[in-house]
């Protein structure tokens, strides 16, 4: 009898950049280095991984999602403490638990992903006073604010063969500032509907006229 595991981790500024193929091969070979019993592939030797929205190279998380298998129960405290020890630096195994082998695949269940949206304001922040980079932040948080709440917000998507203009204003599920002028913004994804933060700020730089650096953090995924 197989035991479906569902397992959250984590990719930190040291892992962001790696991909999604050699994240497959880091946590086969952490499962196997900390001797956990798992289904591997016959035809690769190497465990079957679902992965519930892969994320994109260059984006730290903290909310990633995965589902394998194993071939006997093995207590998860232990599991997740195992693992983490011989995963590289920047991957962390934040928690796992045992779901029923009969639901249906993650990656058929996601809806939505939140992300966390931060501008980059070093170089605008050079040699200015404390009021003045209270009033750049002022500045750009309005416009994000006047951006989100537009009744269509028109981007540019571009594909292999073409480019179109696409409102996606119904894809932003639901957004909200911190006091640090980020924004958490909940968006559609799977394989229904995705759109990308990409997206979102490419449309927001468009919009303001100017190019500002950004970091985008996703910190979870929704799914039914």
């Amino acid at each position: 009898m197989m035991n479906k595991l569902r397992v959250v981790y984590g990719k930190s500024k040291d892992a962001m950049y790696i991909s999604q193929e050699d994240t497959v091969k880091i946590i086969n070979e952490a499962f196997l280095k900390a001797q956990i019993p798992i289904v591997l592939s016959e035809s690769t030797n190497m465990v079957e991984i679902m992965f519930a929205h892969p994320l994109t190279d260059g984006y730290e998380s903290t909310g990633e999602i995965f589902e394998i298998n194993l071939t006997e129960e093995v207590d998860t405290r232990y599991l997740v403490r195992e693992v983490n020890r011989t995963l590289p630096a920047g991957f962390i195994i934040m928690s796992a638990e045992y779901v029923s082998s009969n639901e249906e695949s993650i990656n058929l269940r996601v809806y939505a992903a939140e992300y966390v949206i931060s501008l980059d304001y070093r170089e605008k922040f050079k040699d200015k006073s404390l009021r003045e980079k209270d009033e750049i932040r002022a500045y750009y948080r309005k416009k994000m604010e006047m951006y989100l709440s537009q009744s269509q917000i028109l981007v540019v998507k571009k594909s292999y063969d073409r480019m179109e203009r696409l409102d996606i204003k119904p894809q932003i599920e639901k957004y909200t500032f911190n006091i640090d002028d980020s924004v958490d913004v909940i968006l559609s994804a799977g394989p229904r509907s995705n759109i990308s933060p990409a997206i979102l700020m490419d449309g927001y730089m468009e919009y303001i006229n100017e190019v500002v650096p950004y970091d985008v953090k996703r910190s979870k995924i929704l799914y039914n």
